[in-house]
């Protein structure tokens, strides 16, 4: 398996791909700065093999990701799956919590991802993209209500991962009757955007939507949930999170593809 990875020099997307690589696949990073993995022995190694290979770019230009997508692809074997991990470092304010700059940073880059990725080629990428659990009013429902305080925190970076949700559902071509939570903010998604991507609904037809609870650093611990619909799901580790997508979601893809998967203990 040839693998795209966008936003993965740390945390779940570095995890997860730290286990396909383990499993003999390759990677190809889209990288900001290219000596992220200088002090990485394990990584080096498998760049030295050619096994992980880094292109230079940044997810919020379009351009970048279209040269990220097209070296991936140079050697003729195409890209088979695409992890979209991108996070940004929250900080925290007192008038609105914990913020991201931009503040519509995951949410771009889902954008740019999707207008790089020929919409006529036989065989589309299968897609995985990382929100967060309780970013919808309706999974917001199933959250235990002590955590909820929490939850009041970080309303703004869940104002974008909103953002990210929408333009899957519409692009994934998913019934516009399950969609109950609102438009996200102008901000966000700039007006147009749905021409952007061609204008038309239900083009993509591969990708599984991870929604994790609140994350946590730590080991795997290797008992996690994962499902449509979990309620009460409070932390789960960022190496679980990981697990679940390498060994989960692309290892019994025909479980888990065109849903939306809550993760967490």
């Amino acid at each position: 398996m040839k693998v795209l990875a966008i936003g993965a020099s740390r945390n779940i997307g570095y995890f997860a791909s730290q286990n396909l690589l383990r499993a003999g696949n390759i990677v190809v990073f889209q990288l900001r700065n290219l000596s992220a993995f200088d002090n990485d022995v394990e990584m080096q190694s498998y760049v030295k093999s050619g096994m992980a290979k880094l292109v230079k770019g940044d997810a919020l230009l379009e351009d970048d990701v279209r040269t990220a997508w097209n070296a991936a692809n140079a050697d003729g074997v195409p890209v088979d799956t695409v992890l979209l991990t991108v996070g940004g470092t929250p900080k925290f304010t007192l008038s609105q919590g914990f913020v991201i700059n931009p503040p519509n940073l995951c949410s771009s880059a889902l954008l740019n991802l999707l207008s790089v990725i020929p919409h006529d080629i036989p065989t589309q990428p299968k897609i995985v993209a990382v929100t967060s659990n309780g970013v919808t009013p309706e999974s917001h429902k199933g959250i235990p209500c002590l955590a909820k305080g929490f939850y009041s925190l970080i309303s703004v970076p869940h104002a974008d991962k909103l953002g990210m949700e929408k333009v899957i559902h519409w692009s994934a071509g998913w019934s516009e009757d399950s969609w109950k939570d609102g438009e996200p903010e102008p901000h966000i998604l700039p007006l147009g955007w749905e021409e952007r991507l061609g204008g038309k609904r239900g083009w993509l037809k591969s990708i599984v939507v991870v929604r994790p609870a609140i994350l946590i650093d730590g080991e795997a611990a290797g008992k996690y949930k994962a499902g449509e619909d979990l309620n009460g799901l409070w932390t789960v580790s960022r190496k679980d999170v990981a697990h679940f997508i390498s060994n989960g979601a692309l290892e019994n893809w025909e479980k888990w593809e065109g849903k939306a998967v809550a993760v967490g203990y």
